[in-house]
């Protein structure tokens, strides 16, 4: 019985899951990030990109908005990275 339920439950949430390519960033603002040293602004591009992939399932979205901060979040760090000039790549797309 437990099968079963797991089974609808995963049914459930794949069917609401969301492309993760459709999804906007949600606006963050850069001063979240400008007390950050490069080498932290490194640290939280790895947490962010983690939080990202710990939201997928079956390469969909399973929480649309978070997402969507998080892709926000991410832009806010890249743009902070870029003015105290880090050698930080990040990856788009």
């Amino acid at each position: 019985m437990r099968i079963y339920v797991a089974l609808a439950i995963t049914a459930v949430v794949g069917a609401c899951a969301t492309n993760p390519d459709t999804i906007d960033p949600i606006y963050v603002s850069p001063s979240t990030f400008e007390h950050l040293t490069c080498r932290q602004i490194g640290e939280e591009q790895k947490r962010i990109t983690r939080e990202e992939a710990a939201n997928m399932q079956g390469g969909k979205a399973t929480d649309a908005e978070q997402v969507g901060l998080l892709k926000g979040a991410m832009e806010a760090l890249e743009q902070i990275s870029i003015e105290k000039g880090c050698n930080i790549e990040f990856q788009h797309g």
